[in-house]
């Protein structure tokens, strides 16, 4: 399908694969060696997919597992799949996670993937309703937090910290354009990268002058140019 980023997935980027099922490194992943399983076949979620692509999936989990084992030896995987935007999907071609974990990657791991949201029935040592984040957010949030009737538990990053958060950031609002494709997310990007030349001491006249160099030596992308191969002249 056209602009389905799992869709393109090809060559190198594949780890493992059989005729209905690819798997690959996640972009962005939460552990290191962090795999998504894809059917080649678009669709969009688990309930979309036949037995038989269920099945190709499922064996390229045990094909990962053994790749993941050999190469990062983790201590334990969560192995899940996001269905719909009310359970976290933000890319519309089913892909199913198999994350490695390690011990002390998170404080207390106990409840594992059910620890999305506080249970209805309370689970045994389940936090008291406290959300961790330790994200980079906008300079309004904590007060916004503190007019929804929660309290806001903030700190000020270093400059080195404050740089390496956002680059993270940058990285997941590109994601998230890439993944949804609304042109919105491209106003959390500008905003971002505002924040970013701040930080590195930059203009916005500075970066657009870098800009008009390049597109001096090498052009721009109005001409919708593919760059298939470069073969050598006889």
């Amino acid at each position: 399908m056209n602009n389905c980023i799992f869709c393109a997935k090809s060559g190198a980027e594949i780890i493992c694969e059989n005729e209905l099922a690819k798997a690959f490194y996640d972009g962005f992943p939460v552990n290191v060696g962090h795999v998504l399983v894809v059917p080649k076949r678009h669709l969009e979620t688990y309930f979309d997919a036949s037995g038989d692509e269920l099945a190709a999936m499922q064996e390229l989990v045990f094909q990962a597992k053994e790749i993941l084992d050999e190469k990062y030896s983790p201590d334990g995987f969560n192995i899940g799949v996001n269905v719909g935007v009310a359970g976290g999907q933000s890319v519309f071609h089913l892909h199913l996670h198999v994350i490695p974990r390690y011990a002390g990657d998170v404080e207390n791991p106990r409840g594992g993937i059910r620890r999305f949201k506080k249970s209805v029935v309370p689970y045994p040592l389940e936090d008291n309703g406290v959300q961790e984040y330790g994200k980079l957010v906008r300079d309004k949030m904590p007060e916004i937090i503190r007019v929804a009737g929660k309290k806001p538990v903030v700190r000020v990053a270093e400059r080195d910290e404050y740089r390496g958060f956002l680059i993270k950031k940058l990285q997941e609002e590109a994601y998230e354009y890439l993944s949804t494709g609304n042109v919105d997310e491209l106003g959390d990007i500008i905003e971002v990268m505002n924040a970013i030349l701040e930080c590195e001491g930059l203009s916005w006249a500075e970066l657009d002058k870098i800009r008009a160099e390049k597109a001096e030596a090498r052009g721009i992308y109005c001409e919708r140019i593919i760059l298939e191969r470069v073969e050598e002249l006889l």
